[in-house]
C-alpha cells in the first residue's frame, strides 16, 4: 500500500477538497449531521473575524489521488499574549481509520508550528474554543446535538499513535426535563428578584446590540476559565449573524441588576435531527423536508449559564434556571442536553446530578510537544 502524502491547502479547488473529507469518513453513519457546506467555508474564510488575531494552515492526506483525511493548524496570537504558553492548535481533524495517515498530517502540522516558533500542540478546535472542540471518545450510542463534535470511535487510537495525549476531558448530561423545579430554586430566586434581579428575553429586532451585551457578560464571565481567549466586538456579531435563524429569544436570556446586564442563559433547540436532511446543502426540496422535521424537535441543549464574577452568589444562577426552566416547559421540550462541561467543575456537575442528569458523553482534547 501506497505510504500518505501531505498537501497545504493553497487554493479553492484544495478547499474544496478540504470540505468533502467528511463526506468519506462518514459514508452510511446514520448518525452523522453534515455541516451545511457554505457554513464550514465560511467559517474558514478570512472573512471569519477570528483570523484577525489568528491564522491557520489546512493539510489534505492522499493515498494516490484518493483524499484519506484532513487537519488544520491553527496559530492564535490572542492566545499567546493572554497564556504565553507557546500553544498551537489543530482543528477540523478527519481521516480513515490508517494509523499512517494521522502520523502523516500531524508531522506537517508539527512542521508549521515548528516554523511558527511554538512548542506545543492542542485540539482539536475548530478553529477556536468558542466553536466546536474536543473528540468525542464515550457515548457513540448516543446522536450528536447541535454544536457538538461528532467522530468514529478509532480517532483517539488514531491521535495517540500520532504522539497526542489527553489532557482534558469535557462531559456532556442528558436530563429529562421535570415538571417542577427543586423547591430550593425557587427560594433563591425569589430573594435575587426581591433584591433588584430581572430576567428578559433577547430581542430579535436589536440583534446587533444584544450581541454585545451578551459578549461582555461572556468574556467577564468566563475570563478565568482554562484556555479562555476574549471575543472580539466582530467575532461576536459574525457568530450571532450565524445563529440568527436557529435563537428562540425565550431561551435567550439576560438578567440584570438594577438595570445592570450581569448574566445570561443559553439555550438551543437540538435541530441536528432537521440539519441531518439537508445533507450538507440548501435546496427547495431539502428545504421543505427541514422545516417540516423542525415542527417536531422536542429535544434541546443548554450551552451556558454564566455570571459576572461581583454578582455570584447573589440567586441570580437560580433566577436565571427558574425562568429559562418555565420557557422550555412552556416550548414543550422533553429532554435536554448539559454541555460540555468540565470535569474538574465539581460545582456544576454536582448540580446536574441533583437534577438527575445522566453523564451520557465525554470528550477529550489532546496535546502533544510540537518537537520530538
Amino acid at each position: 500500500m501506497d505510504r500518505p502524502t501531505v498537501e497545504a491547502v493553497a487554493d479553492r479547488r484544495g478547499l474544496t477538497a478540504f470540505l468533502r473529507v467528511p463526506e468519506t469518513i462518514y459514508r452510511g453513519d446514520p448518525r452523522w449531521v453534515p455541516p451545511l457546506r457554505r457554513d464550514e467555508r465560511a467559517r474558514l474564510s478570512p472573512s471569519n473575524p477570528f483570523f484577525a488575531h489568528a491564522e491557520a494552515q489546512l493539510f489534505l492526506a492522499r493515498r494516490g489521488r484518493e483524499v484519506v483525511g484532513r487537519v488544520a493548524a491553527i496559530l492564535d496570537r490572542w492566545h499567546q499574549e493572554r497564556w504565553k504558553d507557546g500553544a498551537g492548535f489543530f482543528g477540523f481533524f478527519e481521516s480513515v481509520a490508517d494509523g499512517a495517515v494521522a502520523e502523516a498530517l500531524f508531522a506537517a502540522v508539527r512542521e508549521w508550528m515548528r516554523g511558527k516558533g511554538l512548542a506545543r500542540l492542542r485540539g482539536p478546535f475548530s478553529p477556536s474554543t468558542h466553536d466546536v472542540c474536543a473528540v468525542l471518545t464515550e457515548g457513540f450510542q448516543y446522536p450528536p446535538r447541535i454544536m457538538m463534535s461528532y467522530n468514529p470511535p478509532y480517532y483517539p487510537a488514531l491521535l495517540e499513535q500520532a504522539g497526542l495525549r489527553p489532557i482534558h476531558e469535557l462531559l456532556s448530561y442528558e436530563v429529562d426535563v421535570p415538571s417542577v423545579l427543586p423547591e430550593g430554586i425557587g427560594r433563591v430566586a425569589a430573594g435575587a428578584s426581591a433584591r433588584g434581579a430581572r430576567i428578559r428575553s433577547l430581542d430579535p429586532a436589536r440583534l446587533p446590540a444584544e450581541a454585545e451585551t451578551f459578549r461582555q457578560i461572556y468574556n467577564a464571565a468566563w475570563a478565568e476559565n482554562w484556555g479562555f481567549v476574549p471575543m472580539s466586538q466582530a467575532e461576536m456579531a459574525w457568530m450571532a449573524a450565524q445563529l440568527r435563524q436557529v435563537l428562540v429569544p425565550d431561551l435567550a436570556l439576560f438578567a440584570e441588576w438594577e438595570g445592570r446586564p450581569v448574566g445570561f442563559f443559553l439555550c438551543l433547540p437540538d435541530l441536528n435531527p432537521a440539519l441531518r436532511l439537508l445533507r450538507g446543502r440548501i435546496t427547495p426540496w431539502g428545504l421543505l423536508r427541514f422545516l417540516w422535521r423542525r415542527r417536531r424537535v422536542d429535544t434541546l441543549r443548554v450551552i451556558l449559564l454564566g455570571v459576572i464574577p461581583e454578582y455570584r452568589r447573589r440567586g441570580v444562577e437560580a433566577l436565571l434556571l427558574q425562568e429559562g426552566f418555565h420557557a422550555v416547559r412552556r416550548l414543550r421540550y422533553r429532554l435536554a442536553e448539559l454541555g460540555w462541561i468540565l470535569e474538574e467543575n465539581a460545582v456544576t456537575r454536582r448540580a446536574a446530578e441533583r437534577w438527575n442528569a445522566r453523564l451520557v458523553k465525554r470528550y477529550t482534547l489532546y496535546e502533544a510537544p510540537v518537537s520530538d
